[in-house]
């Protein structure tokens, strides 16, 4: 059936719509005439706001606005589908041109956002007044769970403090002691705090009391459903024959059971008379386990009948056996405090967030979040923010619809609080709800649903489906019919996220023989997949070498033998997102070089730079520098014709990489470490040998390095979780590889979606199960105490409703997948060892479908005979070593400042450990403590004892100075390692206080005189070497403290305190 009605009422600018479209149907289209026929009609372009949910999808209405707007300035387009949008913009132009817009020209004034963007607006034009300087707005995960987990070590902190030991204690006993689960319980809690922290504060929802309410709400609205379905199949015939039953609680059931929660009883015994409880099949016995002795022949027989008569009733049956999944409305004590006592932590870790939040000038896209509803919230009188909102924006158009949280509904809602019905204002909601597959971004496909029913606010919206498929040729549009429409569920559930399909019909009348073929394997095959994968490629580049191929999956891990298959016969693809940047050899080389020269400690770095193609050791040479113990892998390299059984080869190779980071490790203190590693790395690989790929590598990494340094937070752990973020570079190709999701919106000629037989990846149990529903309710439970033999039946409830919204939502993963498919579709799938589709996988919605083709002799036994033979990798390495470049790093021989000795390279060492001691105020720790620290930092045995006393030396001058009480005395303004930021910098102080109302910053260095340096000299070098970072530490701290400031260098070995 055609759908250019519906296209047609999408254009009347007088209604709010809710649009379903399907994959290809060309809702982007839609979606861009509608707002070029409310721009045609606007006084102002800001008077519309469109909004979408990534940022690619922005660009792309931007791009498909723009294009039309410079097309309408050509001829008319002769096929008919493109003048309808030429006549649009043709009209858009006109008005741009009578009010003065210069649109095409000035594209800003279009205003196309993400969701989040618009929090940002709301947030960045009406501030709180605490806020002078706009914080930074965190979008990397490994740097939230860090603020995260800073926050949860904090709020356990406060277990010292008499008011909140009490809860803080309960809590951790409730979680066995483990330190570690109260952590990851407030970690997770605070990511998802958007969804009950207002709640907490606003509404009190999270009262135990509210959650029993709400639970008792949720059992009685089930049971009204399931009396209604029961009223109309069963009769008066059916209670008869119970009063027969010679079970006591079954024979005193003479009706309908009520729908309170005190009548679930009645009616689990209803159902576990109709419904076996092992399968949910409609029970085929009739017997003395129900109740029904032998004596009961001819009731048996006609109860047995009334159960045969309710096979086709599926709802029924659903609404029987889901009695076993619903929550409870009467939580036991011990779960009433438990849940009292968390919730009074969780506020206690939200203050703590707070605190961080301030004091690093941060915040995380759900404090924008909140903070963009609070300002909303705040509409009391007609005010800026007021005017922007509520007069200017007469128009939302919202792009993806299905993908939406209710923390964003919850901001929609508030954005149009004051429209009316029929006021001139509209909503345009476009989206698949068949295609919503974000839910780990908290997506609820039934805010879809519910708004198709009831609308949004005070608006109702009319609802239009489209069923015109443009991208898929007839064969793959009828076979997805047909697949599709037995895989998804007959009716839409908004709890379960369950959603019914809806066909579409093609416009395409091309038919393509096997259109969608599938490849069944037995266990353990990969292999065998990824070579079949292959010959697919290979065929069909031989057939059309333009045309794209699309390898599409659940998780990366699917891709590796693919991948490796690919590379071996020479067929080139872009991994899209799916490499992992720190997988990367390149990478690796480039991480262990930085490694190495944070540490000379490290003893794995130094040795897999010499195994790098840099430098490239054997392992005979590689054997023979590790075995010491005494000397780093650098104080050996000083010296490697002194050490016995390396190679002429070994020597000239190790010689070059000491030759090559020598003065990179001698400038520590002097440039900073992305300048030292980026000189390093100049001297062991010449830049132009590098490819495209490797080149766009080393960028990542520099910036990388240089984010770590500007933020104080330079460290392997940082370094390895950021690069856990990054995904490496790929040459382009028309052979694709990615995630469905990744897919998502996109099209290509032929896909192929391997590894059906395969699960994702499994979720641990939460500590916290937490739900969103409709109305802005919230219901969430702990998981069971050390002390409980189960879950509770609210945890069960909710793990039960997170289960069914994993499986609805894994069809349409699968409906995404092979709608990308403009002629071909691959499906590819093996079995597991019990010889059938494993459970939760793709293959396992499929093999109704495919039964015949599943119904092959696999080998089951098998362990993947077909898996490659592992070998060790192969020596790469630099042939011919390049000579050293002659680029110095940047600085003089006397300013270079080097060791007096090579023995004394270590000197950054001693100087973080008198660092360390100093920020504590421990000036007398003990001989073995010092060792300790100086083992941990890399020092050599035989350096242990010199550097242990000169240390100590150091800490006894410091003691013994005449500036040691002024520096060192207790002020109630002092603090030690203070970190502090402007929108500009980062820093971290040593010491700073307040003495005389003078704000003093203190920095330590532990350099000491050169020889046949006078003390003048050496004041002067230091004021040289250290004015730009101590000018920027006046800056940062001038706004934060309204004082007058001074600052000085303390350098304990020679007893100077400089001033600056």
């Amino acid at each position: 059936m055609n759908d250019q009605k519906q296209r047609d009422k999408a254009l009347d600018l007088s209604s709010s719509f809710i649009v379903q479209a399907p994959a290809g149907s060309g809702k982007t289209e839609l979606i861009t005439q509608r707002y070029l026929k409310l721009l045609g009609t606007a006084d102002e372009p800001e008077n519309i706001l469109v909004m979408t949910f990534t940022n690619r999808a922005v660009d792309e209405l931007k791009h498909r606005i723009i294009s039309s707007l410079n097309r309408a300035k050509k001829k008319p387009p002769l096929e008919e589908y493109q003048r309808k949008t030429y006549d649009l913009a043709s009209e858009v132009l006109k008005q741009s041109k009578r009010r003065g817009w210069d649109l095409i020209n000035h594209s800003s004034r279009l205003k196309i956002i993400t969701i989040d963007s618009l929090s940002n607006l709301i947030v960045s034009r009406f501030p709180s007044l605490d806020q002078m300087i706009p914080p930074r707005t965190m979008v990397d995960s490994f740097e939230y769970e860090k603020i995260y987990r800073q926050a949860a070590e904090d709020t356990l902190l406060l277990i010292e403090d008499d008011e909140y030991q009490k809860i803080i204690s309960s809590v951790l006993l409730y979680l066995d002691n483990d330190i570690e689960r109260f952590y990851k319980l407030i970690e997770q809690m605070l990511a998802k705090r958007e969804q009950w922290l207002p709640k907490i504060f606003s509404e009190s929802a999270l009262d135990v009391s509210h959650l029993e309410a709400f639970s008792n709400q949720l059992i009685t609205e089930h049971l009204e459903v399931l009396r209604f379905h029961a009223e109309k199949i069963l009769g008066s015939n059916f209670f008869n024959l119970l009063k027969e039953n010679v079970r006591e609680e079954v024979s005193k059931i003479n009706s309908f059971p009520g729908t309170e929660a005190s009548d679930v009883d009645e009616w689990k015994i209803i159902s576990e008379l109709l419904i076996t409880k092992n399968n949910g099949s409609w029970r085929k016995r009739v017997d003395v386990k129900i109740g029904f002795t032998p004596e009961l022949k001819d009731e048996k027989a006609k109860f047995k009948e009334i159960i045969e008569g309710l096979e086709p009733n599926l709802k029924f049956k659903e609404l029987l056996i889901n009695l076993e999944h619903l929550p409870s409305n009467n939580f036991s004590d011990s779960i009433k405090q438990s849940i009292s006592d968390i919730i009074q932590v969780l506020k206690l870790s939200v203050a703590k967030l707070k605190i961080i939040f301030e004091q690093e000038c941060l915040q995380d896209f759900s404090e924008v979040n909140i903070q963009a509803i609070n300002a909303l919230d705040s509409r009391e009188q007609v005010s800026d923010i007021a005017l922007l909102l509520d007069y200017q924006i007469q128009h939302i158009l919202i792009d993806e619809f299905q993908d939406t949280s209710y923390s964003q509904l919850n901001l929609i809602e508030r954005l149009i609080e004051g429209w009316q019905q029929d006021d001139g204002r509209t909503m345009f909601l476009v989206g698949d709800p068949m295609q919503s597959i974000y839910r780990f971004r908290e997506s609820q496909v039934g805010i879809f649903i519910n708004a198709v029913r009831n609308g949004i606010s005070n608006l109702k919206i009319k609802s239009l489906i489209l069923n015109t498929n443009f991208r898929s040729n007839e064969s793959i549009v009828q076979k997805n019919n047909e697949i599709f429409s037995k895989i998804f569920p007959d009716n839409d559930d908004l709890l379960k996220g369950a959603i019914q399909y809806s066909p579409s019909n093609s416009f395409s009348r091309i038919e393509q023989k096997e259109a969608v073929s599938f490849y069944p394997f037995g266990p353990n095959n990969d292999l065998e997949e990824a070579d079949e994968i292959y010959k697919i490629i290979n065929q069909s580049l031989l057939e059309s070498p333009q045309k794209e191929i699309a390898i599409l999956v659940r998780s990366r891990s699917h891709l590796k033998q693919i991948s490796s298959i690919l590379k071996k016969n020479n067929i080139n693809f872009e991994s899209i997102k799916t490499e992992n940047l720190r997988s990367n050899l390149f990478t690796r080389d480039l991480l262990s070089l930085s490694r190495a020269l944070l540490s000379l400690g490290d003893k794995l770095a130094w040795l897999s730079i010499l195994r790098s193609p840099w430098c490239g050791l054997r392992l005979s040479d590689l054997l023979i520098l590790s075995e010491s113990n005494d000397q780093t892998i650098f104080s050996q390299l000083m010296d490697l014709e002194s050490i016995k059984g390396m190679s002429a080869e070994g020597i000239e190779r190790g010689s070059h990489l000491f030759l090559a980071t020598r003065d990179a490790i001698f400038a520590e203190g002097i440039f900073s470490f992305v300048e030292r590693f980026t000189y390093a790395l100049s001297q062991l690989c010449n830049d132009n040998e590098l490819t495209k790929i490797e080149r766009t590598i080393k960028t990542q990494f520099l910036e990388l390095l240089n984010y770590c340094e500007m933020n104080q937070n330079l460290n392997v752990k940082a370094i390895d979780s950021m690069l856990q973020e990054l995904y490496a570079p790929s040459n382009p190709s028309n052979v694709k590889l990615m995630t469905i999701h990744q897919a998502k919106g996109l099209e290509f000629d032929t896909v192929i979606i391997p590894g059906l037989g395969k699960k994702g990846k499994s979720d641990n149990l939460p500590l916290m199960q937490i739900q969103e529903f409709p109305e802005s309710k919230v219901l969430l439970s702990p998981i069971k105490s050390s002390d409980d033999n189960k879950e509770n039946e609210t945890y069960l409830y909710l793990q039960y409703l997170n289960k069914e919204q994993s499986h609805f939502e894994l069809m349409r993963l699968l409906y995404v997948a092979m709608s990308r498919a403009k002629n071909k579709v691959y499906l590819l799938g093996g079995v597991s060892k019990a010889g059938k589709a494993t459970s939760g996988s793709f293959l396992s919605l499929l093999s109704e479908h495919y039964e015949d083709e599943l119904d092959l002799d696999f080998d089951i036994n098998q362990s993947d005979k077909n898996s490659p033979e592992i070998t060790a990798p192969k020596l790469l390495r630099i042939k011919t070593l390049d000579s050293l470049s002659n680029q110095s790093i940047g600085i003089t021989d006397d300013q270079k400042n080097h060791p007096k000795s090579f023995d004394l390279i270590y000197q950054s060492t001693l100087g973080t450990i008198v660092h360390h001691y100093l920020e504590l105020g421990e000036f007398n720790p003990s001989d073995k403590a010092v060792e300790t620290r100086l083992r941990e930092m890399g020092a050599p045995s035989k350096l242990l004892k010199s550097y242990t006393t000169s240390i100590l030396d150091i800490l006894s001058k410091t003691q013994h100075d005449n500036n040691f009480e002024w520096i060192f005395k207790y002020r109630d303004s002092t603090e030690v390692e203070a970190e502090y930021r402007n929108s500009k910098h980062s820093v971290v102080i040593d010491r700073l206080f307040i003495d005389d109302g003078i704000l003093w910053i203190i920095d330590f260095k532990t350099a000491s005189l050169n020889k046949n340096e006078t003390i003048d000299e050496f004041i002067k070098r230091q004021k040289d070497a250290h004015q730009s970072q101590i000018k920027k530490y006046k800056e940062v701290l001038s706004d934060v403290f309204n004082l007058p400031c001074k600052s000085a260098i303390y350098c304990p070995a020679e007893s100077q305190l400089i001033v600056i």
